[in-house]
Parts: C-alpha cells; sequence; structure tokens
C-alpha cells in the first residue's frame, strides 16, 4: 500500500494514498468474507492505516461506508458481514 507521510501531503498524494487504502481493504474485505476474526482485522488494520496517514475521523468514516462507492459497497460484503464491520469501526471508536 501506498505510504502517505501527513507531513509531505499533496492533493495527489492524498488521492493515491486513498485509493491504496480502498484497493487494500476491500481485498482484505474480500478475503475476509464470513469471518468476524478476519473482517475485525481488516477493520483494525484500515483505520490504523488512515490514522496514521493523518486522515480525519470524518474522512475515515466517508471512506468506510457513506461515500459512494464505499469500501463496503465495492468488497460486496453481505448484509451480514457490514453489520460485523460497522460494529468493528464503531469498537474502534469508543478506544
Amino acid at each position: 500500500m501506498t505510504e502517505l507521510n501527513p507531513e509531505q501531503q499533496t492533493p495527489e498524494k492524498h488521492a493515491e494514498f486513498i485509493k491504496s487504502l480502498t484497493q487494500t481493504t476491500v481485498a482484505a474485505f474480500k478475503q475476509a468474507e464470513h469471518n468476524k476474526t478476519a473482517l475485525d482485522a481488516a477493520v483494525q488494520q484500515f483505520f490504523n492505516d488512515a490514522i496514521a496517514a493523518g486522515l480525519e475521523l470524518e474522512e475515515i468514516e466517508n471512506i468506510l461506508g457513506v461515500n459512494e462507492p464505499s469500501i463496503m459497497d465495492l468488497a460486496e460484503l453481505s448484509e451480514d458481514d457490514e453489520e460485523i464491520v460497522i460494529d468493528a469501526f464503531e469498537q474502534l471508536l469508543t478506544i
């Protein structure tokens, strides 16, 4: 995945990072299909990578599930798997 140094961020590097983060997370979600532990780990990795890159919480939430198409849309998750992802993300917000 493309790294993003928050101090050297340009709009182009930011867009490239978001694209890479999205592709990496979609692949992880697809691989983790119907596996709560693996989906939780994929959400944790997504969150950690986004925070390390200096993304704001609102942008992280939008990338994961609000923007069209969202990572969850691109991963073609079942409704049950979407619930697991949302629950895992919400757990990270309470830490």
